[in-house]
């Protein structure tokens, strides 16, 4: 190894070992396949730059002809074994390559000491129930700032509505009663199974172009072909520009690609101009912002097929605020 080059790679909460080609985060050993190794130190030597796959293959498997799944499967370890569910440390750019997204990677020498792993861990409602997720100190703080939120229960199998508003006058008035009455009624006439959700109060930190995704979208004939419905719930937006929220499936149609039952799926991802983008099982999603401000969800599966849906804005924050600045 060059005596030039550091020995360690530090990014997000782990350190990439590069003299004993060992994982770490904190004191514990993440053990990961040579290939898998290989994969990650390039990523991590190019942090915040688009990798290709063919830099990948060129790099990892030179010489030799290997096909997509191999270097498929490495990213899947590494992502199993980082914890990066959502795919967020390791971003997917659909047809292009991969991206590790560290915005705080930095190389160290072999003594600099390795930042402890975090232990606190903070629930964060889903689609379809609670999961726990690891926050930094950073999101924490962020967190702190958004703990008012509107709690909307919604019962639209029954066609009716049960919410609970617990938050000052000036959170009601962006997501009122009627709001979610009407939210609920669509989802109802569409047969949308609607699960409960929470729309945070954005902070003045985000910047215009991230909160214009935060809202709720629904398609008015559904997907092109199978006219399978379909709604996008955009529940919360970050500084960073990162949007969470969920998507809502209808019951499939007669020429429906996928045949899962109706039902809705989490989602966080961050926004890249008037886009983004985050994994599924087996495609890769994009949401597009439309110059009449409607919504274009495209999703890309392994197979090349790709299926598409217009969404039209039945509530949008930004539309919200202003109507408050107003009164």
């Amino acid at each position: 190894m060059d005596p030039a080059l550091p020995k360690l790679l530090q990014f997000d909460r782990f350190a990439l070992d590069l003299t004993r080609e060992r994982l770490r985060a904190g004191d514990q050993e993440i053990a990961l396949r040579p290939k898998a190794f290989e994969v990650l130190r390039h990523l991590a030597e190019n942090a915040g730059r688009l990798v290709s796959k063919r830099e990948l293959f060129e790099v990892v498997w030179p010489n030799v002809a290997v096909t997509d799944d191999s270097l498929v499967q490495c990213i899947r370890e590494l992502r199993d074994k980082l914890g990066d569910t959502d795919h967020l440390l390791i971003e997917t750019v659909p047809r292009r390559g991969y991206l590790l997204n560290a915005g705080h990677s930095h190389a160290a020498k072999e003594h600099d000491s390795l930042p402890p792993p975090e232990r606190s861990q903070t629930p964060i409602v889903g689609s379809v129930g609670r999961r726990l997720v690891l926050w930094s100190p950073v999101q924490r703080k962020r967190a702190s700032l958004a703990t008012a939120a509107i709690t909307i229960c919604c019962l639209a199998a029954a066609g009716y509505l049960t919410a609970h508003l617990s938050l000052p006058s000036s959170a009601n008035a962006l997501f009122t009663e009627d709001d979610a009455r009407r939210i609920t009624a669509i989802a109802a006439e569409k047969e949308l199974p609607l699960p409960p959700f929470q729309i945070s109060r954005i902070g003045r930190g985000v910047l215009p172009e991230h909160r214009r995704f935060v809202g709720i979208w629904v398609s008015s004939t559904g997907f092109v072909n199978s006219n399978r419905q379909f709604m996008l719930v955009i529940t919360g937006a970050e500084p960073s520009g990162i949007v969470t929220g969920f998507t809502v499936r209808g019951p499939p149609r007669a020429l429906s690609l996928v045949v899962k039952p109706a039902g809705a799926t989490h989602f966080k991802a961050r926004v890249l101009g008037d886009s983004f983008r985050y994994s599924g099982p087996n495609s890769e999603r994009e949401v597009v912002m439309t110059a009449d401000r409607r919504l274009e969800f495209n999703e890309v599966f392994d197979t090349g097929v790709i299926v598409r849906v217009a969404l039209d804005p039945v509530w949008a924050l930004v539309e919200a605020e202003q109507k408050a600045a107003l009164w």
